[in-house]
């Protein structure tokens, strides 16, 4: 009597080659930067690479509650090149309607039209790096320029407000036939000011 050959049924699943686990790029990451890979690789879906969504959103239920836990961990995906973007937004948080997408350097992309994604070969960028010193210092020159941009953008939020404040100021003091001192106004206007500075931190 011959054996069954057919196959059962096969449980959905992720496939990671070897060679990237034991890559110096994947070593080198931290444990949070591993367990995002993992969860961006659950999403994948037979042909959907290179629409991989990684908002803070759509990964709470995977356990993720901190947006800057999940940008660190990004970043160093990034930096050792397992992941590359797709599609570059300024952000949901500061006003865009779209999120970031990304791609799985050792998986080939499908072309999505629709969303601006050409097809491409699996690029492998994380094979770059040789040495795990090689992976680190990624990594921290990663975070490093992403500290400067970060502080560059509190400055420039910064003056915007300070220019927008003595006009605010101004434009109370010549209000004609208002009760109110020149202190009072004054304070009115120190207030605005403030208002307007802690809108523009929360937009950072």
């Amino acid at each position: 009597m011959g054996h069954d050959k057919r196959p059962g049924k096969v449980e959905a699943h992720i496939r990671v080659n070897l060679c990237l686990l034991d890559s110096p790029a994947f070593i080198a990451l931290d444990w949070t930067a591993r367990a995002l890979f993992l969860d961006l690789r659950h999403r994948m879906r037979g042909t959907n690479n290179g629409n991989i969504s990684a908002a803070l959103s759509e990964l709470k239920h995977r356990g993720w509650n901190s947006s800057a836990t999940l940008v660190k961990a990004l970043r160093q995906l990034e930096a050792v090149g397992l992941l590359k973007k797709t599609r570059q937004t300024i952000g949901v948080v500061r006003g865009s309607k779209v999120c970031n997408l990304y791609r799985f350097t050792d998986i080939e992309v499908y072309e999505r039209t629709k969303l601006g994604i050409p097809a491409m070969k699996s690029t492998d960028d994380y094979k770059a790096f040789k040495t795990l010193d090689e992976a680190r210092r990624a990594i921290v020159q990663s975070a490093e320029s992403n500290k400067k941009t970060a502080l560059q953008k509190m400055k420039r939020d910064a003056s915007e407000i300070e220019a927008i404040g003595p006009v605010d100021a101004s434009e109370i003091e010549v209000t004609p036939n208002r009760a109110t001192s020149k202190n009072e106004a004054s304070n009115n206007a120190t207030t605005s000011r403030n208002a307007n500075g802690y809108a523009g931190l929360a937009n950072i």
